[in-house]
């Protein structure tokens, strides 16, 4: 069944905030949660806040939505939640307050376009409309500005790089995106409620480390398991080594495209997390783009492959990157280099002591290093 409106749509209201609404859909019924940041300028002095709330409504044969929001809880740019007395401090100030009612209406304009409206009630304040004009990405390529190399510039290249940048490989010029974001899911709150606690269930069955999502370490470590064994997260993966990039980049060559180039990202973490931190959490409304390293537990990929993490909310993570840059590739670029090398280059890495033994210890790594070398 196809499900037009789940996922992830951003965009502004009619008053200018912006605002991230992530859809659960299911037949006829949607739920979800939105994220709303406002800034309310008064006497030239800015109050600015995230709205957290989450919403249920009913879809109609002709594409639109209907149902009532509920507001959740206010929190300050960080995304940390505003205690009673900063609330309090709010309304005095800015005359913010939550609302008593909140309903929504809303429309498909197109696959990747929807308009809502909402019509709020408030204990003082009057009655409010306001206007949501969202779309969802349809990006199929990197955006990320890129330069092509041939193999042995690559090398020249790697070996002189400064500390602090981290680096990604890719058979081809996908956009950054997390595998939880490539299902069409967006809701991560909904996500840890429901399909990470059977995932801890069921891992919990057979591992000798006993995972516990309600303690931030040991969920991040949990999913950082998960996601090297095939399940979706909301996890990219990231190395300090270029080399192990361009294993990556090269390694499958079922998808390599025989005149293609694959691409190795390259990302200034140390830059952006000094601006953006590295701090990381699913149960909070603001927009995130973090760099964490998290526990390994159960995990012996980790080291062999230098492996940062990142941890996204957003569907789109190069847009979020890209906006936040003083000019284009401040903080993230690619090199490009043909398939035609990639022989060259496997042969190069694995002299280097890069291979599938090595990167993947076990089993998997046993087998997938000889499967290259017998089979092909």
């Amino acid at each position: 069944m196809i499900q037009l409106f789940r996922g992830q749509w951003t965009g502004y209201t009619s008053s200018n905030s912006f605002a991230v609404i992530n859809i659960n859909e299911k037949e006829n019924e949607i739920d979800g949660r939105i994220s709303e940041f406002e800034t309310i300028t008064i006497n030239e002095n800015n109050y600015s806040f995230w709205l957290w709330s989450t919403f249920i409504g009913t879809i109609s044969e002709s594409k639109k939505i209907e149902g009532h929001l509920y507001i959740q809880s206010l929190h300050d740019k960080t995304g940390r939640e505003l205690s009673k007395k900063e609330l309090a401090e709010l309304f005095d100030k800015a005359n913010v307050e939550y609302p008593k009612q909140v309903a929504f209406t809303g429309e498909l304009i197109s696959d990747t376009e929807l308009q809502i409206q909402t019509i709020s009630l408030f204990p003082t304040n009057p009655k409010r409309i306001e206007d949501f004009k969202l779309k969802k990405t349809a990006k199929t390529s990197s955006t990320a500005p890129h330069v092509h190399m041939k193999w042995e510039q690559f090398k020249t290249f790697a070996s002189a790089q400064k500390d602090g940048l981290v680096y990604r490989g890719q058979a081809k010029s996908w956009p950054l995106q997390t595998s939880y974001h490539k299902t069409g899911h967006a809701d991560l709150v909904s996500y840890l409620d429901n399909q990470v606690r059977e995932l801890e269930h069921y891992i919990n069955s057979i591992s000798k480390h006993i995972y516990n999502v309600s303690e931030d370490r040991s969920l991040g470590a949990l999913i950082n398991l998960a996601q090297h064994h095939g399940y979706p997260t909301p996890l990219l993966d990231w190395t300090k080594s270029p080399y192990v990039a361009a294993f990556f980049a090269f390694e499958n060559k079922h998808e390599l495209s025989k005149n293609g180039k694959v691409n190795i990202f390259i990302f200034d973490e140390q830059k952006w997390s000094n601006q953006a931190s590295r701090n990381a959490t699913i149960r909070a409304p603001h927009v995130m783009v973090r760099t964490i390293e998290l526990p390994g537990f159960n995990n012996p990929r980790v080291l062999p492959q230098q492996a940062l993490t990142m941890f996204s909310n957003m569907n789109d993570i190069e847009q979020v990157i890209q906006s936040n840059e003083q000019s284009k590739g401040d903080f993230l670029n690619r090199i490009t280099i043909d398939v035609s090398e990639a022989e060259k280059a496997m042969r190069d890495l694995n002299l280097m002591g890069l291979s599938y033994g090595s990167l993947f210890p076990g089993f998997d790594g046993i087998c997938k290093q000889l499967k290259a070398r017998h089979f092909t």
